[in-house]
């Protein structure tokens, strides 16, 4: 990653696709600097969550400008979902999650079927129905299993979160994005400053995919919002799929001796 385009490029179209759908992108970058950039998988989750931190701040700030956050909500799920990532990454260094990966791709998959068939706010959904948001405890304990799955399958927040709000909670996609980003960051910092303590950042290449991400992550949120609902949660939903045949067809990496909060929250 020595030279500054191609870490620019990929943090371009990775941090794009983020601030589009609202997620980290760990789950695209990751394989992008394995495959593409033959870095290691350790150093490359690294990476990502450095990556995540700085694009999940970018794009939530432009949510958040066009009122498309639930700051409370957000706070409750981190609340959650802080120490959820970090007891799913221990267990995960302890216990092979193939199955669970396998298992968590189909329904990935169901879901987006559900959501590309009928997506709230459609015609074939029916007409938007309000939200009912679930009590503050409630979604604090979705934050725990959401950062349980993360951290347990290596896939972040945002791919679980989302579908969750929009068709449990009937939040708009926008709305439930703004906030999965918000929820995003703290987990992706956690993990940051621990490869950065124990010092497994690579920073190689680092500035140049910074600067492509935050400027990606802003093209995409602002897209996001010239996109009506249904359409962007068909868009999700495609989204969705391809994180669902990933998790069954990719062989999971051998864990990292680091027990941290490392291996979830980076999409």
């Amino acid at each position: 990653m020595g030279d500054t385009a191609v870490p620019f490029l990929l943090g371009a179209l990775t941090g794009a696709l983020g601030g589009l759908m609202g997620v980290g992108g760990g789950i695209v970058l990751v394989p992008l600097l394995v495959h593409l950039v033959h870095r290691g998988q350790h150093e490359a989750q690294g990476i990502s969550l450095a990556f995540i931190v700085a694009t999940s701040l970018v794009a939530a700030t432009t949510y958040y400008r066009e009122a498309r956050v639930d700051v409370p909500l957000a706070c409750w799920l981190m609340l959650g979902a802080v120490p959820g990532v970090v007891l799913g990454s221990r267990i995960a260094a302890l216990t092979p999650a193939g199955r669970l990966r396998v298992g968590f791709g189909i329904l990935a998959i169901v879901t987006a079927v559900r959501l590309l068939l009928a997506p709230p706010g459609s015609l074939a959904g029916g007409p938007a129905a309000a939200a009912t948001t679930w009590p503050a405890a409630w979604n604090a304990v979705l934050g725990l299993v959401v950062g349980l799955l993360a951290g347990l399958l290596g896939v972040g927040g945002g791919t679980i979160l989302v579908p969750i709000l929009v068709l449990a909670q009937r939040i708009e996609q926008h709305t439930a994005q703004g906030t999965s980003l918000l929820m995003i960051l703290p987990v992706g910092l956690i993990g940051f400053l621990s490869y950065a303590r124990q010092r497994r950042l690579d920073t190689r290449g680092l500035p140049s995919l910074l600067a492509g991400g935050a400027l990606g992550a802003f093209a995409g949120a602002t897209l996001a919002h010239r996109i009506q609902a249904p359409m962007l949660s068909r868009l999700f939903a495609l989204f969705l799929i391809g994180v669902g045949v990933q998790m069954i067809l990719r062989r999971p990496p051998r864990p990292a001796p680091l027990a941290s909060a490392t291996s979830g929250g980076t999409a």
